[in-house]
Formats: C-alpha cells, structure tokens, sequence
C-alpha cells in the first residue's frame, strides 16, 4: 500500500501514545497547521483523538492496523491489496474485474460507501471492522454458485471459532452473528452468463471494535469481536485467518457444491426449530418452523406439516 501523509500520521498515532504536533509535522515532512487538519480529516471518519496543549495529540484508544508486508507474505496466491480508503472492496473490485486475478483479496481500513444486502448502508468505523472483498471466478455459469454466500459465512465463523470466539452463529442467508447479536454480513455480486465463466465478487464485513459515533447510527442490536476478545486483536492476523478459510472453503465449494457444506451450515443456524417468519415483500409473508437448509443452500421451513424450500426473503423470529 501506497502511504499517504495522513495515513502516515494514524499509523504513528496507531499505538496510542502521545506525538507532539512538531514531531509528527517533522516526521511527515509538513507544517503543524496541515497535521492539524490531517487530524480533524480523521475524527470525522471516527476516530477520537485527544489534543492536549504541551503533550501534542493521542488516540483515546490503540489502533490495529493492517499490515500490507504481512499480508502478502502470508498470503502470496492472493495478491493482497491494501486501501486506506476506498467508497468500498466490493466496488473497486467491480469496476476493475476485467484486469483482476482469481483470488485477489482487496482490503481497506475505511469504506466511504460500504454496502449490505439490498443496497442497505454498512456502517464501517476507521480500523474497526475487516472490510475485504475477494474474487473468484467460477467455469460451470452462474448456476454454480448456488449457496456461495452461505459457504462464505460458514469460511468466516469457522476461522473466527479457531481463533478463539464462541456462542458464534449463521442467520440464512448471509449473516454472521455473535452472542445472538449481528456481528457481520457477506455480500456477494457476480458478472458471467448461464453456462458460460463467471467472475464473483465476495465482500465481507465484521466488525472488530465500533467507536460510539458509529454505534449511534446503527439502528439494531450489534456484536463487535474486541468485547468478546480475551487479549488485544490484530486484525492483520484476523484477516489472514479468515481469507485462509475462505480458500479452503472456495476449493471444497467449486468441486462439490454447497451439498459437501449443508450439515456444517446447519449447526450454526441460530434460527433451527424456531418460529419465524419469511418475508418477501411488505404484504407477502410466510410463517412457519425453521428446519435448516437443503443441499443448495435454500432455507427449508415446515408450514402446515409440509417442508418447502425458499430461495429468497427475509427471515426473522416470529414476532419481531
């Protein structure tokens, strides 16, 4: 990753402890007044940080930054790409899919326009969520990708459960929870034909710490890994533990399908034997018991006795 002068003054803030305005202005080669407006160009995006009159400026808490070196180290068949900023992974991967290698992963700290399932707004703190988005490419047609979001979130809560979390959880189709509160969501946009290579974009999103700027603007209860964390998180480690799961998962998907994954998916379903309802528009909704998904990775609901399969809709407890 390529650094700019702003990103240079967080990193050197990143550990929390005092830096006067003189010594980070000599160190980035610029003026005090100019690290004066790096530092407010950050609090907008977040981030609090103190200023205290003959101490220089601090961070109200240590920041875990990703680290690019130890990315691609880790991570050579993955070609990782690092922003500071970006409007979001899923986009620039988008708009760059001609030119860009299966596998590539495309991290950023900070996403100005990140994005959700059904075009809903993501909320992504600086440094405070793994914001990444990856591309593969799959040869059999769209129709083979039937369940990939659901492999991705099953990749994600495997990789999170071995780095030490618990009580973690799957809400069908593509949500990550956390203590029975969302913790991260995967959204998944592809370009290709029916019978014919398709190239898919994976975007996920967890979140490690919310600072309380962005807790106000979340508008459900929410789950962060830093509050459920037994030590200090690095998220470098934490990202190249799930893209890690993500590769295993990817080579066991594109040979078998959702059907090799269907039983592990099933385990984490926070929903299982559960009164919900599905809802597919704001006057259509079924109800019925939650019953897993099938072999495709549709969500299968037992209504008056009978099981059917849904592929779409909005599943929610019974009475939320």
């Amino acid at each position: 990753m390529q650094q700019s002068k702003p990103y240079q003054l967080i990193n050197a803030l990143s550990l929390g402890e005092f830096c006067s305005g003189e010594s980070l202005a000599k160190q980035l080669d610029v003026s005090r007044t100019t690290i004066a407006s790096y530092i407010k160009q950050y609090s907008v995006l977040g981030i609090d940080i103190y200023s205290v009159k003959g101490k220089g400026y601090r961070l109200a808490q240590p920041l875990s930054l990703l680290d690019s070196k130890v990315l691609e180290q880790a991570l050579p068949n993955n070609m990782p790409l690092v922003f500071d900023q970006v409007d979001s992974t899923n986009a620039w991967l988008m708009n760059n899919i001609d030119s860009v290698e299966h596998g590539q992963v495309v991290l950023a700290e900070y996403q100005s326009a990140g994005r959700g399932r059904r075009g809903r707004a993501w909320q992504t703190p600086y440094a405070g969520q793994l914001c990444m988005s990856l591309l593969w490419r799959l040869q059999d047609g769209i129709e083979a990708a039937m369940g990939l979001s659901l492999a991705v979130g099953l990749a994600i809560v495997e990789a999170l459960e071995k780095a030490g979390f618990k009580d973690l959880g799957l809400k069908w189709p593509n949500d990550i929870y956390l203590g029975g509160k969302k913790l991260g969501g995967v959204l998944i946009e592809l370009q290709g034909h029916a019978n014919s290579e398709v190239s898919l974009v994976v975007g996920l999103g967890v979140n490690v710490r919310v600072a309380s700027l962005q807790a106000e603007q979340i508008d459900q209860a929410f789950a962060q890994l830093e509050t459920n964390a037994k030590s200090p998180l690095n998220r470098t480690d934490l990202a190249i533990a799930i893209v890690e799961s993500l590769n295993q998962m990817f080579e066991v998907f594109r040979l078998q399908g959702f059907a090799a994954l269907q039983q592990r998916w099933n385990r984490y379903d926070i929903f299982a034997e559960q009164a919900v309802s599905l809802r597919f528009s704001e006057e259509r909704q079924l109800k019925g018991t939650a019953k897993g998904v099938d072999k495709q990775g549709q969500l299968l609901l037992e209504i008056n006795g009978q099981q059917q399969a849904f592929m779409a809709g909005e599943v929610s407890l019974r009475g939320q």
